[in-house]
């Protein structure tokens, strides 16, 4: 074989091994517990989180803007659905040098979910986390019900719609129908 096959082979493995490794956390597996300082430092965890309800668990950095373009979306589900239990955790995934940057971006977006750090992305990989954002929707009980890297304008109706299925007797906050009954 010659230097060239061998490189293309090793290369698409490589892209397999990848793309095994972002469907690993998908849809009716367990979500993995994990612990993580807040932005005051006071250290959070899923699993007690997931006690008071569904949890949307947001992987982002300060630097990725389709992360913070999907911010808006995020906080307008959270405002829908925070009556009925619903949480949000958005992990910030940056390091040192730019960390310093989450709690001043944060605020000026008007944001109210919780933010955790994870400056090692120790948890990120737990999540398979390949690129940000990664949206993962997590039911009481810790199994996964919705995932999606990357963002799309589609993603909001889908995560909303995920979301509103988690909540079959309604929330009051939810209008009849759930998303589709906004438009």
């Amino acid at each position: 074989m010659t230097h060239a096959g061998r490189a293309f082979r090793l290369a698409a493995l490589a892209g397999l091994i990848i793309l095994a490794a972002s469907f690993a956390l998908s849809a009716k597996t367990k979500a993995p517990d994990f612990a993580l300082p807040n932005l005051e430092g006071q250290e959070m965890k899923l699993s007690e989180v997931l006690a008071g309800g569904p949890v949307i668990v947001d992987f982002w950095a300060t630097w990725c803007k389709p992360c913070i373009k999907a911010f808006p979306e995020l906080q307008e589900i959270l405002n829908r659905y925070s009556s009925c239990g619903l949480r949000v955790l958005a992990v910030s995934i940056d390091g040192p040098r730019s960390s310093s940057r989450v709690k001043s971006l944060i605020a000026s977006k008007g944001n109210t979910f919780d933010v955790l750090l994870d400056p090692s992305q120790k948890v990120a990989r737990k999540f398979h986390v390949t690129s940000v954002p990664r949206t993962v929707l997590i039911d009481r009980d810790g199994t996964v019900v919705y995932a999606v890297t990357g963002y799309r304008p589609t993603n909001h109706k889908q995560l909303a719609a995920a979301v509103s299925g988690l909540f079959p007797e309604g929330c009051p906050d939810a209008p009849e129908g759930g998303e589709e009954a906004r438009e």
